[in-house]
């Protein structure tokens, strides 16, 4: 009976030991990383050197450009997103969906340094008091001349203000032998960054108050759009288009092919310009000032985020951490082709980092951008309304003020709606 009772004993003993064995954890508990599939995923797996020295993985998934803000978004709303995003559509209109959450727990925790990062972009990454993101990479905008039409028309100095710009943009203008327009020194409507937003912005223009009233009528965005349309005029209409009809990508984008003298473009433009027409001879400026402004410029950024409802936020943040420190930045930036300044200051300063032919003029124009995410809770409808407004003054002979009004009008619906979702959400949520 003794010897049953001690043979039970040892049974259940191991079955104890083999049952809590099987249930314990793995310790390298897996999350998952969701990235903006690009060429730089193919060069550079952060989540491998991260494995590496963790005591858990992390995957990285690499979404389509096409389709990752929808996958993002369902993911989310239905209660399984993926632990940590990675993005370039404004942190501020991610947060004001209630998508993300807050880190500030994480950086007061670990007294993660937030001084490495340039100011602006540290800034972006705030809503409604609290910080949503974390900056990794960046680009900058400048002013692109191209020296050989310069050189062509014994003009001896490059542009400073909107008004030389101009001046200039008159002379370097040509017409083909069958009277088709064939070059311009400079075009404010193309691209993809606005002549009228910048001129705007350096007369002082604020497209929203304190109260949440939008400002888009104002009489600096008036003059700045009178200016465009009048430039354009000067040139015609009819020619603009018949000339912007022949643009393309690569070698047929107007300022790579010649076409176009002077234009706004990022600091990846470069390496663009070195793989389609590496024998192109141009300079890179400050963008002009508007009646003795300050020069401005703008920014996107490509951050991190912890999205709503994620399961495992602290591990999530030990790999933000780990990919936005100094060393790894530097990382990143020798194994890839990106053409992309670091957001952490010290990193994009070096020139180890990365070589970047006129670094010093887009680090400089950097710190004097300014956010596209002007108005948070109604970012889509602001610039569709932007656009729209614009096309309407240029190509339809549009009273200014008249369409400026109409324009704010709707954006204002929009913002207004917006608030009271967010509002609405935002209840819910503390009340669960």
């Amino acid at each position: 009976m003794n010897l049953a009772v001690k043979a039970w004993g040892i049974f259940l003993f191991f079955s104890f030991i083999l049952f809590t064995s099987a249930c314990e954890p793995n310790l390298k508990h897996q999350i998952e990383y969701w990235s903006v599939g690009g060429a730089a995923d193919s060069d550079y797996n952060a989540s491998e050197l991260f494995n590496s020295r963790s005591t858990f993985d992390v995957e990285t998934i690499s979404i389509p450009w096409t389709e990752h803000e929808k996958k993002i978004l369902t993911a989310i709303l239905s209660g399984n997103p993926p632990d940590i995003i990675s993005e370039f559509a404004p942190v501020k209109l991610w947060a004001s969906r209630s998508s993300l959450e807050p880190l500030d727990i994480y950086i007061e925790q670990d007294n993660f340094d937030t001084s490495k990062f340039f100011k602006i972009l540290w800034d972006d990454m705030k809503w409604q008091g609290k910080i949503y993101g974390i900056p990794l990479n960046t680009v900058s905008y400048a002013f692109f001349c191209n020296q050989d039409v310069f050189n062509e028309l014994g003009i001896e100095f490059l542009p400073k203000t909107w008004k030389q710009v101009r001046e200039l943009s008159k002379k370097m203008v040509t017409f083909d032998s069958n009277g088709f327009l064939n070059r311009v020194g400079y075009l404010p409507n193309y691209g993809n960054f606005r002549t009228s937003n910048v001129i705007a912005w350096q007369l002082g223009q604020k497209f929203i108050d304190k109260e949440d009233n939008v400002n888009f009528s104002s009489s600096e965005l008036q003059r700045s759009f009178s200016w465009v349309k009048n430039f354009i005029d000067e040139i015609g209409l009819d020619n603009v288009l018949q000339l912007m009809g022949t643009f393309g990508v690569g070698d047929q984008h107007g300022f790579i092919s010649g076409k176009v003298a002077m234009m706004i473009l990022d600091s990846s433009f470069p390496e663009v310009i070195s793989r389609y027409n590496p024998k192109l001879n141009y300079k890179v400026i400050p963008i002009p000032s508007f009646e003795g402004s300050e020069t401005v410029s703008s920014s996107g950024t490509w951050w991190v985020g912890i999205p709503k409802g994620a399961k495992n936020p602290r591990k999530a943040w030990e790999f933000i951490k780990f990919i936005s420190d100094k060393e790894n930045q530097i990382d990143y930036l020798n194994k890839t082709e990106e053409s992309l300044l670091s957001a952490n200051e010290e990193v994009a300063l070096m020139r180890q980092s990365k070589e970047m032919p006129f670094g010093d003029i887009f680090i400089s124009q950097l710190r004097v951008s300014k956010s596209p995410s002007i108005i948070p809770l109604a970012h889509d409808k602001f610039w569709e309304e932007y656009d729209r407004a614009e096309q309407r003054v240029i190509r339809n002979n549009a009273n200014v003020s008249k369409v400026l009004s109409i324009a704010e009008n709707q954006i204002q619906l929009e913002l207004n709606k917006s608030k009271k979702y967010y509002d609405f959400v935002s209840k819910k949520r503390l009340e669960k």
